[in-house]
């Protein structure tokens, strides 16, 4: 059986990316509980539509539903799919939440209005923030999507090391593969794991950004079918689109860029599978370079705009309500 100390610093290190944050941000606020919750349902359909996917290969003679050129692609597919099927279902019930909170709003000023109008109401009395403008501080794009990333992150990890961690507790010794003799099995995957996890917390809020450029952008659209506009025009805002430019970075491009990582992490694995000996000195190395490097591009292309226009005036006037 591995060491009680071996188990949990493992442990430590392969969730220490998502329950930190679970712990120190997301848990404090109601709203950001249900989007960890809800991310990690899709997460769980990610993992359930790639299951499905491989089945077909099943039955292919010479091709194993292992092969990691049947498993990687599916997976990835799956997870930047679902990925994008959130921030779509979030956008829909952001917009429902805002508008009922508007007609509630609306309700209920009509009674100072008309106390206005009878010159009854206190016209010096501070203007409190409104529940619209209060829900929308609190669900911003980046609190939002870094809760997003910790459902996600959360699962994935439990999909990738959950299953070794329980059964190295359950069983005689601690295990060795040829795939990394240099270290257990289940600090290997530990260390794996924990880029992953981070990767995960970089992942959403890019599909977060990828996502809202879009809908923006087709929403810019519709505006201009309605009032007429150029063919020209068009092709320059689907070329915006793909834009890679520091803090203009398209979204569509912001999309393709989490698909690209991911694929990138997901094949910088291949060493454990296909060297007969020590993968992981490899793949380690290689897998941690692209999580820095994964970082280094969301914060180079979204540093200074990652909210949109709108949100951050929004959160301007509340700075500028508190002085």
């Amino acid at each position: 059986m591995t060491s009680f100390s071996l188990s949990l610093a493992s442990a430590l290190i392969a969730f220490s990316p998502t329950l930190s944050l679970l712990f120190l941000f997301t848990y404090s606020k109601a709203q950001l509980v249900i989007i960890v919750t809800t991310s990690s349902f899709f997460q769980l359909l990610a993992c359930l539509l790639a299951s499905l996917l491989h089945l077909p290969f099943k039955g292919v003679q010479n091709v194993s539903t292992k092969d990691i050129f049947v498993v990687i692609p599916t997976s990835v597919i799956s997870q930047a799919f679902f990925r994008c099927a959130f921030v779509y279902c979030y956008h829909k019930v952001e917009a429902v939440i805002e508008n009922s909170i508007q007609r509630h709003e609306q309700q209920a000023r009509q009674p100072l209005q008309s106390q206005h109008h009878n010159g009854s109401a206190d016209s010096s009395a501070p203007q409190d923030l409104s529940e619209t403008t209060k829900l929308k501080l609190e669900l911003n794009d980046a609190s939002a999507g870094v809760a997003a990333g910790v459902g996600f992150g959360f699962f994935h990890t439990v999909m990738l090391y959950g299953t070794l961690l329980a059964s190295e507790n359950s069983r005689v010794g601690t295990l060795y593969q040829d795939s990394c003799t240099v270290m257990p099995s289940i600090f290997n995957s530990a260390l794996m794991a924990f880029c992953f996890g981070i990767l995960d917390l970089v992942w959403m809020p890019l599909t977060f950004y990828g996502m809202r450029r879009l809908k923006d952008s087709l929403s810019r659209r519709s505006r201009s079918n309605v009032f007429g506009s150029s063919s020209r025009n068009e092709d320059i805002r689907q070329m915006q689109d793909w834009v890679y430019q520091k803090d203009k970075l398209g979204g569509k491009a912001a999309l393709a860029l989490v698909l690209f990582t991911h694929f990138a992490a997901a094949f910088a694995t291949l060493p454990n599978q296909v060297m007969p000996v020590n993968g992981c000195v490899l793949a380690l190395p290689l897998l941690g370079f692209i999580t820095i490097l994964t970082g280094f591009a969301f914060w180079y292309f979204c540093k200074n705009n990652y909210l949109p226009r709108e949100q951050q005036q929004r959160i301007q006037l509340a700075r500028r309500h508190v002085d």
